[in-house]
């Protein structure tokens, strides 16, 4: 499992746990730390022809978030290239920061779907950034052949205020896992960019009363794994991870 930690001194570092049964978890430490950077998080990794891809959210000061990319060949070591996608030219709906990414491999190609937003909410802890009353986030999808050079949709393509998501296949369907404060909710695509929310997939508990943050599914045929932060402060920064097995939800057969 890689996972975002946070130091007491306020910056965010990727780390490493190990587990042989998805439940006991031991902590091996930082594997990715690149210096003179705020914010580190949000890992997704895949596999590629041996090589592992380790894409990132990224910010070199506040919270105005880029994705960024680290390979390994063994899981420990990283080789970090930085920033690989950047928000869009202003004024799209993806101008002021990206981040959160969740990718795929098809053999041929990487798949980014990712969230996004113009501007933040009243408030917000970044006093340069734009402000608006109705700022939300989107989530987009971009392609690959490298991992370094993105070919994005105009457009995003799921609404819902959605972040911090997961995209993984389930038999010939796409199901999307998003945080919210109600708990873990999910949405579902037959193509990967034309999907339909579903609800609430998880309630939060006491244990999580905030809400969910950044879920992963461990996808079986018998049974989901899903993994989330408990967000047990207003802030969404004093986390634990907890997991929870689920029933497959049979999803609804629908023409995109």
């Amino acid at each position: 499992m890689y996972f975002g930690g946070q130091g007491k001194d306020g910056h965010d570092r990727i780390h490493l746990a190990t587990s042989t049964d998805g439940k006991d978890w031991e902590q091996e430490g930082v594997v990715l730390a690149p210096e003179g950077v705020n914010h580190v998080n949000d890992p997704s990794v895949v596999s590629v022809h041996g090589v592992l891809y380790m894409f990132y959210t990224l910010a070199g000061t506040g919270v105005t978030d880029s994705i960024g990319l680290a390979t390994s060949t063994d899981g420990l070591e990283w080789s970090d290239r930085g920033a690989v996608f950047a928000p869009s030219p202003s004024p799209a709906w993806d101008s002021l920061l990206v981040g959160r990414p969740s990718v795929m491999h098809d053999g041929e190609r990487f798949h980014l779907w990712y969230d996004g937003r113009k501007d933040l909410p009243p408030g917000a802890p970044e006093p340069d950034a734009p402000k608006s009353d109705t700022s939300r986030r989107f989530v987009g999808y971009a392609t690959s052949a490298d991992g370094m050079k993105w070919d994005r949709r105009d457009e995003p393509v799921f609404g819902e205020d959605a972040g911090g998501i997961h995209v993984f296949r389930s038999g010939d369907d796409f199901v999307m896992v998003f945080e919210s404060r109600s708990g873990t909710q999910w949405g579902t695509s037959t193509d990967g960019f034309t999907w339909r929310s579903q609800g609430l997939l998880h309630l939060k508990d006491d244990e999580s009363p905030h809400g969910h943050v950044t879920p992963f599914v461990i996808a079986g045929r018998e049974s989901w794994q899903l993994f989330y932060g408990a967000a047990q402060a207003e802030a969404w920064n004093q986390n634990s991870i907890y997991s929870a097995e689920l029933e497959p939800p049979a999803i609804p057969k629908t023409t995109n």
